[in-house]
């Protein structure tokens, strides 16, 4: 009996099989026609809820699109010149020109073969498209694309969307450095140098060295400050306070920070000391936790920024006046007058969380006021993003005005930058970016092509307040703040494309202008070399690019339109770091170098060197100094802020390891220069070291005031007269 029954359900199965396979793949002889020219499929197009998926090519190739199937993260790219979708697999939430939108049938995989909604995909390239019921037809109207807009801000809006903005972004990282296609030449990275302009000399009643600030009016944080009277240190064990009286220096306050918190840069405003520091805050995890098995573990402690106000009016008893923590890592800050501003980010560990779980826990961002116990959180329609970012950070952007008690002006945007830069009305932070190659060949077969350039949002600084204005973009990377400048209402940008290991690197000038579009370019400047250093002085740009010489490029942006080259000067070594001595001296800091027995370049010591530009178009090499052997270092190759200069006092000071034969150290101190405006010249050298070297007597920084010279180090001030570098006194500030 039982045979039986079997034997009578088993056709009817098969008939509901053959059924249900006939349905979806049977051929719907639905025709689809672009412009009335019917488009042949060598795969029929399928129904699935009442909408028509089609396979990738053929339909979107004829509406000016390029396709491409990127089988490494399951993700479907349809790009056209104003356009570009985005679709992973199975999934209902698909990328538009960098915005997250919902589809109600997500593309899928059949017989190898990808389909995708047609009706969608159309109507996002900004087509027409309709149904003719009466003829099974689908009829598509090209129509003229609108490029994308530059200036779109959007907000995340729910959980949702924030979980597939960080799925799209993580699947894109990881395809591009862990499947070894990264477009970016290794040997260029950002970091978090900033200069530009000299820092305006100290007036004659308050005659001490500034931070070599970038620009005139804009302050920059640094480890140490000083008022005239006294010195700010960030020491490791706190920071001193110390009246700076050459013949008895002394410690009048020390303050303390939170045990888990360190101190990253510091400020002085009037009576104001700000402090802002990096403080982590540790989980105890629970026996749940520990005993799951977890292939990336979730972090046991939280980065966060601390930024401490102190009334300092009453020097030997400092008060807290306001407390901050914002979540993430402290990027760069600023003071403007009265009003601080400063960015922080905050990466979101993906991994950490169960994307296809909807209740699971994504922590959103927040800060706190210490004072007050007040927690600030953003709603997920309170978090703003640009189309087209890359990673999965949130930015903070933050502005305090330090004369009152308002809150903080705080904002939040998902996706990070590297790299700031601030003039006194505006903010540029730059963002690394990668972006589908819409010129590369493409076919199914290969993996879509990606670029690397560098977006940029524009930010308006007011009255403690930070407003997001524009974005702008441009091809290429930056090495660091240098490669950026504000001139009379244009933006100007020098950046880097293509490989140097690849020969195909080139170097580019481009100016954008107050909508952040580019409105004058200068591209393909010493091909297969990359920048190490840039310079904006007025309307001049100086640039230095190296692969085995070191061309110094002089060019002329009076004509913001049209940039054009006035000289190049090609000498031995590079520059990392050049210094406007004034108008027509420029001091390049950086490497001897010379070609090996196997056509390679090897680098020596460090170089010193005088550029006369007063004739752009013959720039010339007046003056040389090279101090010490490979693997001679100083901070001020990668940190303009270890300098110490001042053509009105004459003098230039800045820390160095000296290396000698088989890299032994032979001085580790601070080298001192006399400057003028027709050259420089050696001075003194300055050593906390005793007998046996000890990393916490390496100088850091040195400073002037009035007519002596400060070096710090870790362990130790010292004091010397600017007239005659006699020692006049020292100062242990490690107690």
């Amino acid at each position: 009996m039982k045979t039986t029954g079997y034997l009578k359900i088993f056709p009817i199965l098969l008939i509901l099989i053959f059924a249900f396979n006939f349905n979806v793949f049977a051929d719907t002889n639905i025709s689809v026609y672009v412009d009335n020219e019917k488009i042949d499929f060598d795969v029929n197009p399928i129904i699935e809820n009442g909408r028509t998926l089609i396979p990738l090519r053929g339909v979107f190739e004829k509406l000016g699109a390029k396709v491409d199937w990127n089988k490494n993260i399951s993700e479907a790219v349809i790009k056209d010149k104003s356009n570009e979708i985005q679709m992973l697999l199975g999934k209902n939430k698909v990328m538009v020109n960098g915005e997250i939108k919902d589809i109600d049938v997500p593309t899928k995989m059949i017989n190898s073969r990808t389909f995708a909604p047609l009706r969608f995909i159309t109507e996002n390239l900004g087509h027409d498209i309709k149904w003719d019921d009466s003829t099974n037809s689908v009829y598509i109207t090209k129509k003229d694309n609108v490029p994308i807009s530059q200036n779109k801000i959007l907000t995340v809006g729910s959980k949702e969307n924030l979980i597939a903005l960080l799925e799209y972004n993580s699947k894109l990282y990881n395809y591009i450095w862990r499947e070894g296609r990264a477009v970016l030449d290794n040997s260029v990275s950002m970091d978090k140098s900033e200069a530009e302009t000299p820092a305006p000399a100290a007036g004659p009643e308050s005659d001490s060295s500034d931070t070599n600030n970038q620009v005139e009016g804009v302050q920059e944080g640094d480890i140490i400050k000083n008022d005239g009277k006294y010195i700010y240190i960030n020491a490791s064990t706190g920071l001193k306070i110390i009246d700076s009286n050459p013949a008895n220096p002394k410690i009048v306050s020390t303050v303390e920070v939170l045990e888990n918190t360190s101190i990253s840069e510091i400020f002085i405003v009037d009576k104001k000391l700000i402090i802002i520091g990096q403080n982590n805050m540790f989980h105890i995890m629970d026996d749940a936790v520990e005993s799951k098995i977890m292939i990336w573990p979730p972090r046991q402690y939280d980065d966060r920024t601390n930024v401490l106000i102190y009334n300092v009016e009453n020097i030997e008893k400092p008060k807290l006046e306001k407390e901050y923590l914002f979540d993430g890592n402290y990027l760069s800050g600023r003071t403007i007058e009265d009003k601080l501003y400063l960015v922080s980010t905050k990466y979101i560990n993906y991994y950490n969380y169960d994307i296809y779980n909807k209740d699971a826990d994504i922590p959103v961002p927040y800060y706190t006021d210490v004072l007050t116990n007040s927690k600030y959180e953003f709603a997920y329609d309170e978090i703003k993003y640009f189309p087209n970012y890359i990673d999965s950070r949130f930015m903070y952007t933050v502005g305090i005005d330090l004369s009152t008690e308002a809150q903080p002006d705080v904002d939040v945007y998902l996706g990070g930058s590297d790299t700031i830069y601030v003039s006194k009305d505006s903010m540029y932070a730059a963002i690394a970016d990668y972006s589908y190659d819409y010129t590369a060949e493409q076919t199914e077969v290969f993996s879509p092509v990606y670029t690397y350039s560098t977006v940029l949002y524009k930010f308006k600084l007011h009255d403690g307040n930070i407003d997001v204005e524009s974005q702008g973009r441009v091809p290429g990377n930056i090495i660091n703040q240098f490669s950026m400048d504000e001139h009379e209402g244009y933006f100007r940008i020098a950046t880097t494309t293509g490989e140097i290991w690849q020969n195909t690197s080139k170097n580019n000038v481009y100016v954008l202008n107050s909508d952040m579009q580019i409105a004058g370019k200068l591209e393909g400047l010493a091909q297969g070399e990359r920048i190490y250093s840039t310079r904006f002085a007025g309307d001049r740009i100086y640039m230095v690019t190296f692969r085995q010489v070191d061309p110094l490029y002089v060019i002329d942006t009076s004509d913001p339109i049209k940039p054009t080259v006035m000289g190049e000067l090609k000498i031995p070594g590079y520059s990392t770091y050049l210094h406007m001595v004034d108008e027509n001296l420029i001091l390049g800091f950086g490497y001897d170098t010379e070609v090996n027995q196997w056509g390679g370049t090897v680098t020596g010591g460090l170089k010193l060197t005088l550029f006369d530009v007063t004739k752009p178009d013959t720039p010339k090499e007046v003056y040389t100094d090279v101090i010490g052997k490979s693997g001679t270092y100083s901070d001020i190759l990668y940190n303009h802020k270890a300098l110490m200069f001042s053509l009105q006092k004459g003098l230039m000071a800045f820390p160095v390891n000296v290396m000698g034969d088989n890299y032994k150290t032979e001085f580790n101190g601070a080298y001192v220069y006399n400057v003028k405006n027709d050259g420089l010249s050696f001075n003194n050298k300055i050593s906390h070291m005793a007998a046996d070297y000890s990393y916490r007597d390496e100088v850091k920084r040195i400073i002037y005031i009035n007519d002596y010279l400060y070096t710090f180090s870790d362990n130790k001030m010292q004091v010397h007269s600017i007239e005659n570098n006699k020692k006049i006194s020292e100062l242990s500030i490690k107690q």
